[in-house]
């Protein structure tokens, strides 16, 4: 039987807080990070996601892959090499899904305004874009502000940005 205490899986730590570990996340730990989320996201069934995060990181698991399945919403995976090969294609699936929540850390927005030329930036739509959350490494002001610069033509609204902190020793959100 399973209980609340029990251990859903283990998940690794990255170092930040102290020396690499396994910590055992209960089933009671990760529905409380769910509800959590989707309290502070204010995820709906009507939301439609993309996930292009690896699901053996939390931010893709729990964020990308769990937390939709919990609130109800859909999510369009992406593959991790994919989008870091051709960040375009991420946002090409932002705008053609009309999702309203996707992210990733710092180095994938900066690489969209590095890679995706203007040309190439013609058909995006990404005004359904609500939740562009951003964690996972240190977040830049200039990389939100030159994101939002770049892409606000193409509908991205500043206020859609949400920065966050996450701990593997915490679920996630934090």
């Amino acid at each position: 039987q399973i209980a609340p205490s029990s251990t859903a899986f283990l998940q690794y730590t990255s170092g930040s807080t102290a020396d690499p570990k396994g910590v055992m996340i209960t089933h009671a730990n990760l529905l409380q990070n769910l509800r959590a989320m989707q309290t502070v996201f204010r995820t709906t069934p009507d939301d439609r996601g993309v996930c292009w995060l690896p699901p053996y990181h939390d931010m893709g698991l729990i964020g990308g892959i769990l937390q939709p399945i919990y609130a109800g919403a859909s999510t369009v995976l992406m593959s991790p090499v994919t989008v870091m090969q051709r960040p375009l294609l991420w946002l090409w699936a932002i705008s053609r899904t009309r999702a309203t929540a996707s992210g990733g850390p710092n180095v994938a927005y900066d690489l969209c305004c590095r890679k995706i030329t203007p040309e190439a930036m013609a058909d995006l739509d990404l005004s359904s874009w609500e939740l562009a959350f951003s964690g996972a490494e240190p977040i830049h002001a200039d990389t939100i502000r030159r994101f939002t610069d770049t892409f606000e033509p193409c509908g991205f609204r500043p206020e859609a940005f949400f920065p966050c902190y996450g701990l593997a020793e915490a679920t996630l959100l934090v």
